[in-house]
């Protein structure tokens, strides 16, 4: 949809269909796609012998959910674009990374002190560790995703104490956008 590996030279590509693919956070999903046949089917004998294989209802719930794929991941994106244009013009905001597809983006706060009453400020927003599903989630990589990383080197790549991973979701654009300005105003 957003990207098509193989078609840009992979020969393997990993999903993780729990989040967009299944779409509805009720299935954990991990899918391998590869190019050719003879791997495919090397692939498909490694799977075989670990055993490792969906349930025929986790397998619907997938199937399900890749039946609205495309227009959740439209919305996804069209959210996340007014987000970042968004949150450009706050002025508690230092910066905004998104790459201008799909429906992830991260942005810092102007100061580190803001963090903890911005994140027990949100309310449509979910604070959580998990990212992608139809509704809206941040993180705080600092102490979630990246916490056993060591503080320097964490900072070095660009995971500074101000940094929040924002998961837009398909919710109505001004709902999060209104939950963002709630949250801002507590800032002081």
């Amino acid at each position: 949809m957003l990207s098509r590996p193989l078609d840009l030279g992979a020969d393997v590509v990993i999903h993780s269909g729990t989040k967009y693919i299944a779409g509805h956070n009720d299935a954990l999903v991990g899918l391998i796609v590869a190019k050719g046949q003879e791997l495919c089917d090397r692939i498909a004998y490694i799977q075989n012998g670990a055993g490792a294989v969906l349930s025929p209802f986790d397998s619907w719930l997938t199937i399900r959910g890749m039946k609205t794929l495309s227009l959740r991941m439209k919305r996804h994106q069209e959210n996340a674009q007014a987000i970042a244009e968004f949150l450009k013009d706050q002025p508690q905001v230092e910066s905004v990374l998104y790459p201008n597809k799909g429906g992830m983006l991260s942005f810092r706060l102007q100061d580190e002190a803001w963090v903890n009453t911005f994140l027990k400020s949100i309310k449509l927003i979910t604070f959580a560790e998990s990212l992608g599903g139809t509704e809206s989630f941040i993180t705080y990589p600092a102490t979630q995703t990246h916490m056993d990383i060591p503080e320097s080197e964490r900072v070095a790549r660009g995971i500074t104490n101000t940094l929040l991973r924002f998961s837009v979701g398909i919710e109505d654009v001004e709902d999060i956008k209104a939950d963002l300005l709630q949250a801002f105003a507590n800032l002081k």
